[in-house]
């Protein structure tokens, strides 16, 4: 069972108390708000009551409605818990993460802890994702308890935002349990010396900020990024073992961003050959494992964000609408680069999957907020599938399924047979392949094929229930879902994708920008709740440069220059990225971003975006493109972590770019559109640039040049020879 593990002060403190036994008690009026010997409490009406109603965010949502009295992550709620002197408790959470749900309704349902929590602290509920930069500081208070990385997370903290004591909770673990033991000790230290807890957590606090300030001004840059980055794909590269099927240092995740760089490097010119053709076999290597697998619902067309063990057959049924978008880009890209046409498929899916899961009325999109529900009924026995479609039908999908009587999850996923008889179901043969099975056409089986899926999902729909839905639209899913749609025109070719970037983006600059400000919610809300922080700004502009590369609009470009104006007025620090702007920030850390911990990291985002407005003539402050520009050493030894930063690099130092001559259309100018979004650089060329009429030329990264006049001549130049 885990304990709590307190900062090392608060573990000499314990050591005191046992020295010094209640002596401490007679220092009580040492404490800030006392009239001569009585300490005056003022408990506001406000913490007597839950606070949520007003916020917007799918976790805040979810918990409006709970007995305990949660407060917003606010300056007001802060002051008020100094006022009725109490220690903030703090759950950190996110709702793309299930296990933020599960705890959440634990304590909700156990009455005595409710009146525990509501009685001797203010309880404020804070979203890792939308501040983003508490969800960023809880791997580094896992990290100080040498404790693995989870949420949610129970933090303590005094009413100047100074950490007590903290401890993430596993999914296994009792709540109760947890949370008791844990509240034992801090209503201990609280009771018996709060002068002293006050004292120590901001002194270990102080030590804690001046680290965070070294690790981030010691020089760690690479001279040479270009050579670096290439010793890092290597390095990726031979993480992936086909024997064991798996990419190490990935954990769980479903791995798009490797997927991205080995789909990028296997089609770029300037990589050295032997790695162009090494990052070809393992994105084909990672297609055969993933695509026919459990992580790619065919029934729902959703992708799982995780997998629970060693195994892709095993996955945890969590989606939200980020990861949907995230995995179908790097899907079209490695469609691009193979060919392989499963690929493309999966990635529409997971776009109609987000659009019909995740999209609310006026036409944005929301996070999603992640349940837990029993896995078992996302699994199937031979017999059921049998009794909902019938013998011919069952047949068939079994076989094109991989189930088995005795169940298809393997033995290391299951060691304890839980699952004895069950199956997950990922579609191992393509429509084609079934049809011709059945000695018929894909055209004519493709009714009964959909006919099946759909008896399927109605049946598994009803096991699951009503789940909850978020109803919130979000910025960070906007934006990248803006993103998929043009990275899937460009893989398909299909205008429906363009109009759909183009319409989004214009709709989420309406939803979600208040003058050259960005907001995570359609709603106006505290700062420290939904003010944009530096990832959002660097999604947004991602996802603006994304739209500009397949329409070619110049126009697009002025937004674009506004965003890195508002980055570099908002998120410049004392050598560093902040990711909380000054009007955001209750806690006095300097949070950064640069490394990808739950998404794409805020350097890496900029980073890429750098590359490319510099190449168009339009680069970023120079201080901002100094802090997020440089390529870590130590991603060489943990590229899994740094596979944005390896994006920009290609991007920036293994170049191609498209330059458009006048005149250029009809299928020429339709294929400029439809390269590569982010990693081949395009634009009208200006007349120094001396590209003739009617056609394009290619400048590569070492400086050669071609000229090409047909859309054939165009996609045959950007590939290596």
């Amino acid at each position: 069972m885990q304990i709590l593990k307190p900062s090392m002060l608060a573990c000499r403190f314990l050591l005191l108390l046992l020295l010094f036994g209640s002596s401490s008690a007679c220092r009580r009026g040492e404490q800030v708000g006392t009239k001569g010997d009585q300490l005056i409490i003022h408990t506001s009406p406000q913490l007597q009551t839950n606070g949520l109603s007003s916020l917007p965010g799918a976790l805040y949502q979810s918990q409006a409605s709970s007995p305990i009295h949660w407060q917003p992550w606010t300056k007001e709620t802060i002051d008020r818990a100094k006022a009725a002197n109490r220690l903030l408790f703090c759950v950190i959470g996110m709702p793309q993460v299930w296990s933020s749900q599960k705890v959440l309704s634990s304590l909700s349902a156990n009455a005595s802890l409710v009146s525990i929590i509501n009685d001797n602290y203010v309880p404020v509920l804070i979203d890792g994702d939308a501040s983003r930069e508490i969800g960023l500081l809880v791997p580094d208070l896992c990290m100080q308890i040498q404790m693995p990385v989870q949420f949610p997370l129970f933090l303590w903290m005094t009413h100047e935002c100074n950490p007590v004591a903290w401890i993430p909770l596993r999914v296994s673990d009792d709540v109760a349990d947890v949370f008791s033991n844990s509240n034992e000790m801090v209503k201990l230290m609280w009771r018996d010396s709060m002068d002293y807890v006050l004292k120590n957590s901001e002194a270990d606090n102080a030590g804690r900020r001046e680290l965070f300030k070294q690790r981030k001004i010691t020089k760690v840059s690479s001279d040479a990024p270009d050579q670096d980055a290439i010793r890092s794909i290597r390095q990726l590269a031979s993480l992936y073992d086909p024997l064991s099927r798996s990419l190490d240092e990935a954990g769980g995740l479903f791995p798009a961003s490797s997927l991205e760089v080995f789909a990028t490097v296997a089609a770029r010119p300037g990589i050295p050959e032997d790695l162009r053709l090494k990052s070809s076999d393992v994105v084909k290597y990672l297609m055969n494992d993933l695509l026919p697998s459990a992580m790619f619902d065919p029934l729902g067309g959703g992708i799982c964000i995780s997998r629970k063990r060693g195994s892709w057959a095993l996955p945890n049924f969590s989606f939200d609408c980020s990861s949907q978008a995230r995995a179908a880009l790097a899907l079209f890209e490695a469609y691009r680069t193979t060919g392989d046409k499963r690929a493309l498929d999966r990635g529409l899916e997971a776009i109609g999957f987000a659009e019909k899961e995740f999209s609310t009325k006026d036409g944005l999109f929301v996070i999603g907020l992640a349940s837990p529900v029993d896995q078992e009924k996302w699994m199937w026995t031979v017999e059921e599938v049998e009794s909902v479609l019938g013998a011919e039908d069952a047949a068939w999908w079994i076989d094109a399924t991989g189930m088995k009587r005795l169940g298809n999850i393997p033995s290391e996923d299951d060691p304890g047979r839980l699952h004895f008889r069950k199956n997950t179901i990922g579609m191992k043969a393509t429509l084609e392949e079934i049809a011709a099975r059945q000695s018929m056409t894909p055209e004519q089986f493709r009714p009964r094929y959909e006919a099946a899926k759909a008896k399927l999902l109605a049946v598994r729909e009803a096991r699951i229930g009503r789940l909850p839905r978020d109803e919130t639209a979000h910025a960070g899913a906007t934006w990248r879902m803006v993103s998929a749609y043009a990275s899937a025109f460009s893989a398909t070719g299909d205008e429906v994708y363009r109009d759909k970037a183009v319409a989004l983006l214009k709709r989420g600059k309406e939803a979600f920008a208040v003058g050259p400000r960005l907001r995570m919610f359609t709603t106006d809300t505290a700062d420290s709740i939904g003010a944009g922080r530096a990832f959002l700004y660097a999604l947004c502009l991602q996802a603006v440069l994304d739209v500009a590369a397949v329409t070619l609009d110049e126009s697009l470009y002025i937004w674009s220059d506004d965003l890195a104006t508002t980055l570099a007025e908002l998120f410049i620090g004392e050598g560093f990225l902040k990711e909380c702007p000054d009007s955001a920030a209750l806690i006095d850390l300097p949070v950064t971003s640069l490394a990808m911990i739950f998404d794409d990291s805020t350097c890496g985002l900029i980073s890429m975006s750098e590359s490319r407005l510099a190449n168009l003539g339009r680069p970023l402050v120079a201080k901002l493109s100094e802090l997020a520009t440089p390529f870590p050493l130590y991603a060489v030894e943990r590229p899994v972590m740094h596979t944005d930063l390896i994006l920009a690099i290609i991007s920036r130092h293994f170049k191609v770019s498209v330059l458009v001559g006048e005149g250029v259309q009809g299928d020429l100018l339709r294929a400029v559109q439809e390269l590569s979004p982010r990693l081949i650089h395009r634009q009208f060329a200006k007349s120094a640039q001396q590209v003739p009429a009617g056609m394009v030329k290619i400048v590569y990264s070492d400086g050669a040049e071609k000229t090409v006049t047909t859309a054939d001549g165009l996609r045959q130049g950007v590939l290596p020879q």
